[in-house]
């Protein structure tokens, strides 16, 4: 018998994903210290299997550990030093003077609401945010950027202008390096790239792979890598 009958009518599959050879990771380190940390939380909770190289614990593990190497991870004095409750004063006024400053580009860039030039002023995006980097010593050096993006731009004389980010890039550079934020980052940053960041960046590729394995569904496929972090680069 013929393994096909002539107007039978075969059941319809799940509607499959399309394949996407624009797959990527975050390439800020911040932002894949974000993403690794949330992936970490949301598998741990989930259904879905561990991978035969990296148990659910152990990818957690990971997650911290390279978090914790750039920074980003609360230090037990945080806070306790005056240079921090200055940074933190200071990050508060640095997130609203930044708004007027898109505001200028946004007004001058109808195309794209001046996007297009957020890297030249310091500005990168992590999670679903536009805005300075928020590890500091990272954070310090796009102020400067951003100083003299503003000057390139004829935003200098603007009342966001240089006369109100100089004076905050000048102290923000100071308390940073007075901190100890700064003092071996360069050195640090190789070793500790190459160490945790390749196996992170290894393991969540591969997280990404068994999601799309696991959830065939375009639907559910992507539902699933919203609720562990990615964002829709890898869809």
């Amino acid at each position: 018998m013929s393994p096909t009958t002539p107007g039978a009518s075969a059941p319809t599959p799940a509607t499959p994903a399309k394949p996407n050879k624009k797959e990527r990771l975050p390439t800020s380190q911040l932002a894949l210290a974000t993403l690794g940390t949330a992936a970490a939380k949301a598998w741990l909770a989930s259904e879905l299997p561990a991978l035969l190289f990296v148990s659910k614990a152990a990818f957690g593990t990971q997650a911290a550990a390279y978090a914790a190497s750039l920074g980003t991870a609360d230090g037990a004095d945080d806070g306790l030093s005056p240079q921090s409750k200055r940074m933190k004063t200071l990050d508060k006024l640095i997130t609203k003077n930044l708004g007027f400053v898109k505001g200028y580009l946004a007004e001058d860039h109808d195309e794209d609401g001046g996007e297009g030039y957020y890297a030249e002023f310091g500005i990168i995006r992590e999670g679903k945010n536009f805005r300075l980097p928020a590890a500091r010593t990272a954070r310090a050096g796009a102020l400067a950027k951003l100083v003299a993006a503003l000057t390139a731009h004829k935003y200098d004389k603007r009342k966001f202008g240089v006369a109100v980010w100089q004076p905050i890039a000048t102290e923000y550079a100071q308390l940073a390096k007075d901190s100890g934020e700064m003092r071996g980052t360069a050195s640090e940053a190789v070793g500790q790239k190459n160490a945790l960041e390749a196996p992170l960046r290894v393991a969540l590729g591969s997280l990404v792979l068994s999601i799309k394995a696991n959830y065939p569904d375009a639907d559910a496929q992507r539902g699933v890598l919203r609720a562990f972090g990615f964002q829709k680069e890898v869809y």
